[in-house]
């Protein structure tokens, strides 16, 4: 049911598709800030490309273990055919994760970054990570992230079209209220069917051999959004073990997402599944 595409690690997958080449971006690597491969199809094979953000903002610093902890990387077009690279990276001073921002003419990079700080930042929040691009029906522009140290929420941000400047206020999409979910919702991912809104999330502790996807509803795209029982990737319904990190490609035929190649909290692949929908629910198919 569940197709492997890439054998080494390569987390956090985001998809992109331009003039028939399929881009996918990953979480750092030892040589990458932010890791491209590019492919004709989404089968593969895939083939690494250089670092997509060559050069880090000044705001960027290491964390205790020496790491920049680049992570996520989220890239869409804008309306006037530049690329937006969205990623969460250390904040030298804060000491916690914040979301970035950088540009390019190309979707492969390398990207520029944008602003001499983060684009959002909190620490009284915790950290923040998974930033997530979103264009609805009507063009106006979106960013999904997650926040929150002891209670992780996911949040929805209006933007202006250049996917930079604030236009609203946030609103509070799904909370983590689950037992299962054991204090973490992340990865969202939003997608708009023509009875609403589906919100892809991935849940547990990523390595904990118990990692999920699920996905929640809504007829309104501020929601409120209901959780569907249960998990929609899973070792059990996909046979990959910590399945997660997921997006979605642009016609909701297929959702891409992570899992461990080895033992949990090892080097996580990439594998790819057929969606299929009935209405506001997802199936795999």
């Amino acid at each position: 049911m569940a197709v492997q595409v890439i054998d080494r690690n390569f987390p956090d997958p985001d998809i992109l598709e331009h003039n028939g080449v399929f881009h996918a971006y990953a979480t750092n690597s030892p040589d990458h800030h932010v890791q491209v491969a590019t492919a004709a199809r989404l089968a593969g094979p895939w083939q690494q490309r250089a670092d997509a953000l060559p050069r880090l903002p000044g705001w960027v610093g290491k964390n205790d273990a020496g790491s920049s902890n680049v992570w996520a990387p989220d890239v869409s077009r804008r309306p006037d055919g530049t690329f937006l690279l969205y990623y969460s990276a250390f904040h030298g001073k804060n000491r916690r994760q914040s979301i970035g921002a950088a540009l390019c003419e190309q979707p492969g990079g390398p990207f520029t970054p944008v602003g001499a700080e983060p684009l959002i930042a909190g620490p009284e929040r915790g950290e923040i990570i998974d930033p997530a691009s979103f264009v609805d029906e009507d063009g106006r522009r979106y960013l999904l992230y997650r926040d929150g140290l002891d209670t992780p929420t996911i949040r929805l941000r209006p933007l202006a079209t250049d996917g930079l400047t604030q236009t609203g206020e946030e609103t509070v999409l799904v909370r983590a209220d689950r037992p299962e979910e054991n204090g973490i919702v992340e990865a969202p991912v939003l997608i708009r069917r023509p009875e609403g809104y589906v919100l892809f999330y991935s849940a547990q502790w990523f390595n904990s051999g118990k990692y999920f996807c699920n996905y929640a509803t809504s007829t309104s795209l501020t929601g409120p959004y209901t959780k569907a029982e249960g998990a929609f990737l899973s070792r059990d319904t996909v046979g990959v073990t910590d399945p997660g990190g997921q997006d979605v490609v642009a016609d909701g035929s297929r959702i891409v997402f992570h899992g461990d190649l080895g033992e949990p909290g090892g080097p996580r692949g990439v594998w790819v599944a057929e969606l299929g929908w009935d209405g506001l629910r997802p199936r795999l198919g």
